[in-house]
């Protein structure tokens, strides 16, 4: 049982760390394989924010050179994330197992309908918004960056997702580079949280170890994959996917 576990672990990260290089929604796989691994979603939680940390600064590297801001630019997105992060991580962690659990269905659901339409959201706002200063973000932009933070750190799953679509409001264009600033952003952001979570002693380090070596994998390969693979595909792949996850935690939840 327990090589299978692993076996399940390794194989979701791998497809987490490509999915969330390529098209986000990785916490569709990740979280859901360590909960059927029969691991507790607070700690389950914990470690899938841990183990796709990795892959996301894998993937960065794989999209340095499509990325034309300025990295005081970046570093202005980047502190607010991260604090929010911390934030988001310190709530998670004096959240109890039962109202967190009770939560993630509806997390996840949020997170699967902003999946199906982000291409529709993303089109709305590149045709409503214009470009802002590609120097220095203003401080709307920074607070909406804060609080998106907080919800990845408190519950990462979609958080690239949802940094695209605020991408998108707020004018950024380049579809290739919009996915290199959001993969150092989560990656800010997951680091955060993942630190914070080590060190409040969730983290089941077998498991965890093995999901980052697959996210690691994923991660690169699956950001080299980027310009390649059909996405319209990929996405179909994960709207299913996550259609069925989100609808079985809701009846485990809630009817059983």
């Amino acid at each position: 049982m327990e090589l299978l576990n692993f076996t399940v672990l390794f194989l979701a990260a791998i497809c987490g760390g490509a999915l969330n290089a390529v098209a986000g929604g990785g916490g569709f796989i990740a979280y859901p394989s360590l909960l059927f691994c029969n691991i507790p979603p607070i700690n389950a939680n914990g470690i899938s924010t841990v183990a796709l940390w990795p892959g996301n600064i894998a993937s960065a590297f794989s999209f340095k050179k499509d990325i034309r801001l300025s990295s005081k630019f970046i570093l202005y997105f980047a502190a607010a994330i991260s604090f929010g992060g911390l934030i988001g991580a310190y709530l998670f962690l004096n959240t109890s197992s039962k109202t967190f659990s009770s939560l993630v269905p509806f997390f996840l659901l949020f997170t699967w309908f902003l999946f199906v339409f982000s291409d529709k959201l993303r089109s709305y706002f590149s045709t409503h918004t214009t470009s802002f200063n590609l120097i220095k973000p203003n401080f709307s932009h920074l607070i909406f960056m804060f609080l998106i933070g907080i919800y990845g750190g408190y519950f990462g799953a979609g958080l690239g997702m949802i940094i695209l679509t605020a991408f998108s409001l707020i004018g950024l264009k380049n579809l290739n580079e919009m996915n290199g600033i959001k993969v150092i952003l989560v990656s800010f952001n997951n680091g955060i949280a993942a630190i914070t979570y080590v060190f409040s002693g969730i983290i089941v380090w077998d498991y965890a170890l093995i999901m980052v070596a697959g996210a690691l994998i994923g991660g690169f390969y699956g950001a080299k994959l980027t310009r390649q693979i059909k996405q319209e595909t990929l996405k179909k792949f994960v709207i299913v996917v996550g259609a069925v996850i989100t609808v079985i935690l809701f009846c485990k939840e809630y009817y059983y």
